[in-house]
């Protein structure tokens, strides 16, 4: 799958089955808490009222976030930023490659945008789906 991001072009992989295992460990405790809160949200956006939605989940979002080790941010992110290219050029280019950022362009915002779309597409089938504002297309055949 491809998306723009800030009219930077990505290519986002799969995660192997093995990476799928260990990021969900990782992310299936801390989202667990969350099921309630992410229905409490859909029920307001779907009444219109996106500013409460975002005001009721992204402290409880935060507080889960936070007890996360680093190790396992980095079992999260690293894994996920492995299988996004950047397009650079005529070619594309790995955004991340053994623990270090090809592009220093990318700041926190873009960088969890993308794993955000390597979970939900590795991991829809477990995890609710991400909702973000970036352009979808399907990759050039």
């Amino acid at each position: 799958m491809e998306i723009t991001i800030k009219d930077q072009q990505y290519r986002i992989g799969k995660l192997s089955v093995f990476e799928q295992l260990k990021v969900s460990r990782k992310l299936l405790p801390v989202l667990a808490g969350l099921v309630s809160e992410f229905r409490n949200v859909q029920m307001k956006i779907n009444a219109k009222d996106t500013e409460g939605a975002l005001e009721s989940i992204l402290p409880k979002i935060a507080d889960a976030v936070s007890g996360l080790s680093d190790a396992d941010v980095d079992a999260i992110l690293f894994p996920c930023l492995q299988v996004v290219a950047r397009q650079h050029g005529k070619g594309w280019v790995p955004v991340c490659q053994q623990g270090s950022m090809a592009f220093d362009d990318i700041d926190l915002f873009v960088m969890l945008q993308l794993v955000a779309r390597v979970v939900a597409d590795s991991l829809g089938n477990f995890l609710p789906e991400f909702p973000t504002s970036a352009t979808t297309t399907q990759p050039a055949a």
